[in-house]
This record gives C-alpha cells, sequence and structure tokens, in this order.
C-alpha cells in the first residue's frame, strides 16, 4: 500500500508544471523620485543647493525628464542605461544642456555644462551630487 501511494504522488507530481516569469524591470525605475542637489561650478567657483524631481518619459523604456535642473525650473531629458545617465545636447528655454551621470544606489554624480543663450555669458561647467531624498 505505501508503494501505491508513492507511486501515484510520483505520477501526480510529474503532471505539474511550474511557470516562472521573469518581473519586467526598467533600468530607470530605481532613479525616479526627488533629488537633493549640491552643485559646483567649476567656471564661477561657487556652490547651490537646490531639488530636482526625475520622472519617466513616454520617449522610450529608457526615457527621463529631470525637472528644475541647474535650479531655473528646466526640464532637460535624459536616458538611463545601467548605471549611467546620459543628457544628450539640447536646447531648452535658451539653455544649452548636455552631461553625463553615474548611479551609485540613491546618489547620482553629474558633470554637465549649460549654456544661456539670453545672457550670452560664458559656459557653465559644472558638478553635482543628488541625493534622493524618501
Amino acid at each position: 500500500m505505501k508503494r501505491f501511494i508513492f507511486f501515484a504522488m510520483l505520477i501526480g507530481l510529474s503532471a505539474c508544471e511550474f511557470y516562472y516569469t521573469d518581473p519586467v524591470y526598467s533600468p530607470r525605475d530605481r532613479v525616479l523620485g526627488r533629488y537633493e542637489v549640491e552643485e559646483y561650478s567649476e567656471t564661477y567657483n561657487s556652490f547651490l543647493r537646490y531639488t530636482i524631481w526625475i520622472e519617466r518619459s513616454s520617449r522610450g523604456n529608457d526615457a527621463i525628464w529631470l525637472d528644475n535642473f541647474y535650479d531655473v525650473n528646466l526640464r532637460v531629458r535624459g536616458t538611463v542605461n545601467f548605471d549611467k545617465i546620459t543628457i544628450p545636447k539640447q536646447t531648452v528655454n535658451g539653455f544649452e544642456v548636455e552631461g553625463v551621470g553615474t548611479i551609485h544606489g540613491n546618489t547620482i554624480n553629474l558633470a554637465y555644462r549649460v549654456r544661456d543663450f539670453s545672457t550670452n555669458q560664458r559656459t557653465d561647467f559644472l558638478n553635482a551630487v543628488a541625493l534622493r531624498y524618501y
């Protein structure tokens, strides 16, 4: 009788199918949120602190928006690829912007340049550390 039960269980379990599905994950999801930014201008030798928001963009699975960029209410587009952020060259509200960044946990390090066409000042070269605010 014990052999029959063991044999019946063996046949019953072999009929089961297990399905495993990988969760859909976008690399940009880990950078979405509010960040406190400490920005250093190499051009003007000055520090500035402000807040930015990183949001999803509908332009692709890796596309993001950086709101309040450069603390002048710019909405700049970027892309996330693994641990890197790229801000392609773009002109927004009279500012030309481009740069790159790296992601380390809840911190983003950015290096970028900004040129203000409205005042014709020289190009501002900047480094910034953005810390996610929970």
